[in-house]
């Protein structure tokens, strides 16, 4: 049977057990007018653990300092902020 490699640590695994990897989510990509969310497939570990590198760097608010209250980010601005935090994930894994 083939292998395939994570794309993210390269292990080489079993293709049974990648799982499919939407770097920003449908539902943000969907309220964006993104038609295809970006997938990648990831080892089973990985996929975890990029999950809780999201819940630990993406943030849905932010504050603004001129009214001094915190506001929802767009739904574009959450896009690149999961697009930037998978791309420190993979570089992290990288290093």
């Amino acid at each position: 049977m083939a292998k395939e490699t994570c794309k993210v640590c390269n292990s080489v695994v079993d293709p049974d057990t990648m799982e499919k990897h939407h770097i920003v989510p449908r539902d943000v990509t969907d309220e964006a007018g993104i038609p295809e969310s970006q997938t990648v497939r990831l080892c089973t570990d990985c996929h975890e653990e990029v999950h809780t590198w999201y819940t630990a760097r993406v943030r849905h608010t932010e504050y603004d300092p001129d009214t001094k209250r915190f506001r929802t980010k767009s739904s574009l601005e959450m896009v690149r902020e999961y697009q930037a935090a998978f791309s420190a994930f993979v570089n992290y894994k990288s290093a």
